[in-house]
């Protein structure tokens, strides 16, 4: 995640070496940021085989930031990653991106059990041993919406397996279980946990449009969510069925705006999150990387490319148009637009990630979409 904030105007930057200085715009049109973020994913971090890697270090060769490919590689990739890029692709009317990860998914991506491996390394040579729920779910939800969208029942079949593996291995009761973890010996074992922000409601809620079976799973699953929330608006980072209690009272930002925008699908006409959102964003000009979810002041005193992103999908998903455009243009300041750096056009600091820049993708889709 990104840390510091860029500073809006006009940077200017001086060449090492060179008799000129080279001067380039601190931010770009949200339509520009939008396509020079795609291409340097697709070419900086995607790999011959479709898989995009996880993330890499950044350093500074003289003044520009660079990174070394070898670290990126050794990141591996996960499935998160694959379906948060299957997701802008059905956004942004990507087939050929969406059908590459896709793909991917089936072919390196699938464990024994029919639900994906949570990571690989770069070669798919080796691979964990266990699942994550909302890994599943976001590819499930995914492909169900590109199966409407390109009207192509393979993509719906696809998912619908899926799905039918995850109802089987990590739903129990009626609710969903974080993880399906399997070992070379012995039975599979179910998670004891569920974290809030796994909860993904609005694919449960497509699910169930498709299979009524699925309907109480999307009632049982979204109670647990919705009386995980605190009378601060913020939620409990997880709930632990064994102890029978909700754990985790500084859960990061990130997970905070899943849960945020996951409660947003079942919840009535009130936001209570959004409130404290609007109220903190308000005071401070700004969203750190952390807060207490009992007291609501920060405890994680930096920023974040994906905490920007995800605030502007929530808030536009709550219909306050004037907080997202704000939101939107917090993160466009974090995007590297240094033409002479081999980081141009990632949104990056110390670290590159593809959740950050895929994030951010998907935000400016949004964001694009809306304008058009």
């Amino acid at each position: 995640m990104r840390g510091g904030r860029a500073i809006v105007g006009l940077v200017v930057v001086a060449v090492v070496g060179a008799s000129s200085l080279v001067a380039y715009p601190a931010t770009v049109t949200p339509d520009k940021a939008e396509k020079l973020a795609k291409k340097f994913v697709e070419e900086k971090m995607r790999l011959p085989s479709g898989g995009i890697l996880t993330n890499g270090k950044v350093r500074r060769l003289l003044l520009f930031p660079t990174f070394d490919p070898a670290d990126l590689q050794a990141s591996g990739v996960l499935s998160e990653t694959a379906g948060l890029a299957m997701q802008y692709a059905v956004a942004a009317d990507d087939r050929a991106l969406f059908d590459g990860q896709l793909e991917f998914a089936r072919h390196k991506l699938t464990g024994p059990y029919g639900l994906f491996y949570w990571k690989i390394s770069h070669d798919a040579e080796m691979a964990a041993s266990s699942s994550a729920c909302i890994d599943d779910l976001r590819i499930i939800g995914a492909a169900l919406a590109a199966a409407d969208k390109w009207r192509q029942p393979t993509y719906a079949a696809f998912a619908v397996d899926i799905a039918d593996n995850v109802r089987k291995y990590t739903v129990v009761d009626h609710v969903l279980r974080d993880f399906l973890n399997w070992r070379d010996y012995g039975e599979p074992v179910k998670a004891d946990t569920l974290q809030l922000s796994y909860i993904e409601t609005a694919v449960l809620r497509a699910l169930a449009k498709r299979d009524a079976d699925w309907q109480p799973i999307l009632q049982r699953s979204g109670d647990v969510l919705l009386k995980g929330r605190r009378p601060s608006g913020l939620f409990f980072e997880q709930y632990d069925f064994a102890a029978g209690q909700y754990q985790g009272e500084r859960q990061n930002m990130i997970n905070q705006l899943y849960c945020a925008l996951f409660a947003a699908e079942i919840e009535k006409d009130e936001h209570p999150f959004a409130g404290w959102l609007r109220r903190r964003f308000a005071a401070d000009g700004v969203l750190y990387a952390q807060y207490d979810s009992q007291s609501g002041e920060p405890t994680g005193m930096f920023e974040s490319t994906s905490v920007y992103a995800l605030a502007s999908r929530y808030a536009y998903r709550i219909g306050d148009a004037t907080m997202g455009d704000a939101l939107i243009k917090k993160l466009l300041e974090f995007q590297n637009l240094n033409p002479l750096s081999p980081m141009y056009g990632s949104f990056s600091d110390d670290e590159v990630y593809s959740f950050d820049n895929l994030e951010a993708l998907i935000a400016l889709r949004s964001y694009n979409e809306r304008r058009r």
